[in-house]
């Protein structure tokens, strides 16, 4: 230890002073990581609760957390949160409280489409909300359908290993009608696609959206008459998080009663 401060002490000032700016320069950086790594933590706790209070008091301290220190990659976890609550506000009656939402959304899409290295998950947001839109009406859906699939087609051609685009590609296929080229046969390959990507390199602000996919594969199984493929993917959701409530409690014990 002596040893190391000597050396330290006998260095040319100019240095001590570059180290010290280096420093000064790391820390604040490193505890913004950790605050977004906690936030990240936070919104798949609410998920795995399905406490959506939780997730939007979340949501809130992560806009203020990215109004005093704002990032690309906050940026993207905000909007990845405000997509998630849009989901279940829209698909919980609350079209009111979805479609505020949405206009926010929308508008932080807007800056994430002119960061760098954001293309395919920019236009992985634009295909799903188009997707909002035609939730809030379905007459929407002979317009927007199309450009929804284009936009979310580009994300894939863009970077074919990012999830979230294999994502709403099953989305895609799962809601639209069959008359407009939907099959929610189709949508298992992409859904299966999504989760192997995620496994093989998981990230920490995507294992929300992870279970999430189980249960959209879990849903395709079902409706395709894939009754038992649908029960073993909810337990396998389970294996990976078995706190998870809406799983626990709500689905899988109405898929096995279907037995």
């Amino acid at each position: 230890m002596w040893i190391m401060y000597k050396r330290f002490y006998n260095m040319p000032k100019i240095l001590i002073i570059s180290l010290a700016a280096l420093m000064m320069l790391f820390f604040p950086l490193e505890k913004q990581a950790s605050t977004q790594r906690s936030l990240q933590n936070m919104i798949y706790q609410a998920y795995v609760d399905n406490h959506m209070p939780k997730w939007e008091s979340t949501l809130r301290a992560m806009e203020m957390e990215y109004s005093r220190n704002p990032s690309d990659s906050l940026l993207y976890d905000l909007i990845l949160a405000q997509y998630g609550l849009i989901g279940y506000y829209l698909g919980t009656g609350k079209d009111n409280e979805g479609g505020k939402l949405l206009d926010q959304a929308e508008k932080n899409l807007e800056k994430l489409k002119e960061k760098s290295g954001y293309e395919a998950q920019s236009l992985a947001f634009e295909g799903a909300f188009y997707g909002y839109r035609i939730a809030q009406r379905s007459i929407r859906g002979v317009r927007l359908g199309p450009r929804s699939s284009r936009v979310i087609n580009q994300a894939l051609e863009k970077n074919p290993d990012y999830p979230r685009a294999w994502v709403e590609k099953g989305n895609v296929l799962f809601y639209a009608p069959s008359v407009l080229g939907g099959s929610k046969t189709e949508a298992i390959t992409y859904y299966k696609k999504a989760i192997e990507l995620m496994e093989k390199n998981m990230q920490n602000n995507h294992r929300w959206l992870y279970l999430g996919t189980l249960v959209s594969l879990a849903n395709a199984y079902e409706k395709t008459g894939q009754l038992e493929m649908a029960i073993q993917t909810l337990e396998k959701s389970l294996d990976y998080e078995p706190g998870f409530q809406w799983v626990k409690e709500e689905l899988l014990p109405e898929f096995k009663a279907k037995k």
